[in-house]
């Protein structure tokens, strides 16, 4: 059994290899858990995703602005949703990692692309970025940074520009995702990535069919 002050430190190991961005994983919700089988509800962005921001957001899609959920799907405005703990749940998705993980969609048409978004210390020594799933765009300051698909069924991105700079990190569009990491090993050489890239293919190809209308 670790003793008290070997948690602390590599609790603050931990928070120091991820800059000062919190809850990458989404593991900090604190909602109530709905039953197996039965449909979420709206619920406070500041529950479901402590430390992070949806964009355009309105718990009452009257203008079609992004709708925060838990284990449930929009059926017209752009929305982002809580998965987990329990599955089966109406969705049909369960948590990538953990308690919980992100899906985020729209229809064309209506309202804009949904946004989640922090900002923080990108720690000094990161050479990238990884998640698990997927997600249309990730963005840093605005700035898109192009993912690719490499072992484990993650994306990486290169985010050694940004290391030791305070930055938003945004994420946009369609997505299913969990388990965000800066890393300091840099994304393997474009001609290895391309082994992996149709499995994203399939992947998003797959999120896409469960969340047609």
């Amino acid at each position: 059994m670790k003793s008290p002050t070997v948690l602390l430190l590599l609790a603050a190991s931990s928070a120091l290899a991820q800059g000062t961005f919190v809850n990458l994983d989404f593991e900090q919700a604190t909602v109530p858990p709905t039953p197996v089988g039965v449909f979420g509800s709206f619920v406070d962005p500041a529950v479901a995703f402590p430390g992070w921001t949806p964009g355009g957001f309105t718990n009452f899609p009257t203008s079609i602005g992004t709708v925060v959920l838990y284990n449930d799907i929009s059926l017209g405005a752009p929305y982002i949703t809580l998965i987990g703990p329990d599955f089966p749940n109406v969705t049909g998705f369960s948590s990538i990692q953990g308690c919980y993980s992100v899906v985020m969609g729209y229809f064309a048409g209506l309202g804009v692309p949904p946004t989640l978004s922090q900002t923080g210390l990108v720690p000094a020594d990161a050479k990238s970025i990884s998640l698990a799933g997927f997600v249309s765009a990730l963005m840093l300051n605005s700035v898109n940074v192009p993912l690719f698909a490499t072992q484990g069924g993650r994306l990486e991105g290169d985010v050694s520009s940004f290391a030791g700079h305070t930055a938003q990190l945004t994420f946009t569009g369609q997505g299913y995702f969990d388990d965000i990491q800066f890393s300091p090993v840099a994304i393997p050489e474009p001609s290895v990535l391309t082994l992996f890239a149709l499995g994203t293919v399939l992947l998003t190809w797959r999120f896409l069919r469960q969340t047609r209308p």
